[in-house]
């Protein structure tokens, strides 16, 4: 198997440039035979991702966060020229939600061996089509969790620190900021045709369960599935929504009244004010959107889903 990994050298903190050689020698010629490509900035993950699809490769490993991930499959999904090729993911991030819906592996060996493996499994995609910040429309794919209004506003608040902190400490102090200054929208639109109209603080849309380092938005969720799970928190206090923040890492905020779950396939979404919109921790764009399901689109190198995705709430 011709197979290439892209790295994104200031993963986890600057562990992925220190740690990826020593990982592929550790395996001897199952490692030696690995190409390599590290990005240089931002988005050159999705440029490498073409390449590879063009040069015939037959497994690309993202090696990295979700936003490597989400640069790569979108790399490979919209080049047209050659095969697609089945995706390998070693997560180095400072989230890796997507890997938890899998059985990867206890160790970061074993990660790099199911990356480099024979099983897959095949998943799911979502489409995006939304307003790109320059105004023009934009088209995106992603595996795990799309999600506008709250969510969005805290990645935005913390690409903009002025201090640049770090991690979960630069997330959790922009959440507070952006605590401080709520905004609900109002939403309209459709969920497979059916009518939507509803004020909400975050709207999200999950194939995979997890987002934002763990938090288990969308617990019905699962990549093989034919549809996504939508999830609105509604017109909620800055005092519930504290309130609610520790049932997300088990899935129990569901059971909030005015947070409310639904499956579809087709969804179209309006917001007033218009809602920043982000797909794996990444800033995509603005409201108004339409996401649509591409089931079945994607081998991920993977034996088997994760047991607690099995046992679905």
């Amino acid at each position: 198997m011709k197979t290439v990994a892209i790295v994104n050298p200031t993963a986890g903190y600057r562990r992925a440039r220190r740690d990826w050689p020593r990982l592929l020698a550790s395996l001897g010629q199952p490692g030696a035979n690995v190409a390599t490509w590290w990005t240089a900035w931002p988005g050159q993950a999705e440029t490498l991702a073409a390449r590879a699809r063009r040069e015939g490769f037959d497994r690309v490993v993202a090696v990295g966060g979700d936003g490597t991930l989400l640069e790569v499959v979108n790399g490979l999904w919209w080049e047209p020229q050659g095969p697609l090729p089945s995706v390998g993911v070693v997560p180095f991030g400072t989230g890796c939600d997507y890997v938890r819906s899998f059985d990867l592996g206890q160790t970061l060996r074993d990660q790099v061996m199911t990356a480099l493996g024979q099983a897959t499994l095949t998943v799911s995609l979502g489409l995006v089509r939304l307003q790109g910040f320059d105004g023009h429309p934009r088209v995106r794919v992603f595996v795990n969790v799309l999600g506008l209004g709250f969510d969005a506003r805290v990645i935005n608040c913390f690409r903009q620190q002025r201090l640049r902190l770090p991690g979960k400490t630069g997330y959790f102090l922009s959440g507070i900021q952006e605590l401080a200054r709520l905004t609900h929208h109002r939403i309209t639109g459709s969920l497979d045709g059916r009518g939507l109209s509803t004020d909400a603080a975050v709207v999200v849309f999950g194939l995979g369960r997890y987002f934002g380092g763990g938090l288990m938005i969308t617990p019905g969720a699962s990549p093989q599935a034919g549809h996504f799970q939508v999830v609105l928190a509604q017109k909620l206090s800055r005092l519930e929504l504290v309130t609610i923040f520790p049932r997300l890492y088990t899935g129990k905020h569901l059971d909030h009244p005015r947070i409310t779950a639904a499956y579809a396939g087709h969804i179209k979404i309006n917001a007033e004010p218009p809602a920043y919109v982000e797909a794996e921790g990444e800033l995509e764009g603005l409201t108004p959107l339409e996401v649509a399901i591409i089931p079945q689109a994607l081998r991920i190198a993977a034996p088997s889903l994760a047991t607690s995705l099995l046992l679905r709430p």
